[in-house]
């Protein structure tokens, strides 16, 4: 029963300046997001983290570190868990997709109905969701609760009225383990409407703000979440 710490990463100039990054690299956190990490180190810092996982995205692992660093955790990099592949939209001013001709008409359903959406030369909104969804199952999996020890057999004990059996004895329970996820803004809110079961086409309602935290208890049979958008 994993716990999983969502988490978007800080902030950058990039976001400012009305472009749609994807995957483009060599964004980095500035002042405001350097801040904002420590921040949410300090927020994480009692949690009984037991793994820090991040996209390969700089902006992704220059937010991981400072949850990992102080408890000599390494940052386990899985580009599964990647912002969404922009294609030939990535870098492009985001106001500009909206209204240029030859971009509108995709946009908007990009905007307007997710599940039909694609970025020329990237991918899908639906692939997008199933290739987090993917990544985060296969972290659950990598900690999954062990089996619990079968307690042993009671022994009868003799009484004054026949054989009375001991009580079984108890098993310890070990507590979920908790990971710390650190992602993206539409993949975190695409992961999350996954688990509560939203159509993707509903998704962007839920919210992801930079250095964010959004909770979620992974069960067998069913999901759990604790808290979302969770911020400093």
């Amino acid at each position: 029963m994993p716990i999983l710490l969502l988490i978007r990463h800080a902030t950058n100039d990039y976001v400012k300046t009305g472009r749609l990054p994807g995957q483009a690299p060599n964004i980095h956190l500035n002042e405001e997001g350097r801040s904002q990490a420590q921040a949410l180190a300090r927020l994480l810092e009692k949690q009984p983290i037991a793994a820090v996982y991040a996209s390969h995205l700089e902006r992704a692992i220059e937010t991981a570190w400072g949850i990992a660093a102080p408890r000599g955790l390494p940052i386990t990099i899985r580009p599964g868990l990647a912002d969404t592949n922009a294609g030939d939209y990535t870098g492009r001013l985001i106001k500009e997709l909206g209204e240029s001709p030859e971009t509108k008409d995709n946009w908007k359903t990009i905007v307007e109905k997710p599940s039909e959406g694609r970025l020329p030369k990237g991918e899908s909104l639906v692939e997008m969701q199933a290739r987090v969804v993917a990544e985060l199952e296969r972290i659950c999996a990598a900690h999954a609760d062990p089996e619990p020890p079968k307690p042993p057999e009671p022994k009868p004990e003799p009484g004054a009225n026949g054989e009375t059996p001991k009580p079984p004895a108890e098993v310890e329970r070990k507590p979920p383990v908790m990971i710390a996820v650190v992602m993206h803004n539409d993949p975190i809110k695409a992961a999350v409407a996954h688990f509560l079961g939203m159509p993707l086409d509903n998704f962007q309602r839920i919210g992801a703000s930079p250095a964010s935290v959004s909770t979620v208890m992974v069960m067998k049979g069913h999901v759990m979440l604790v808290n979302l958008n969770q911020v400093v």
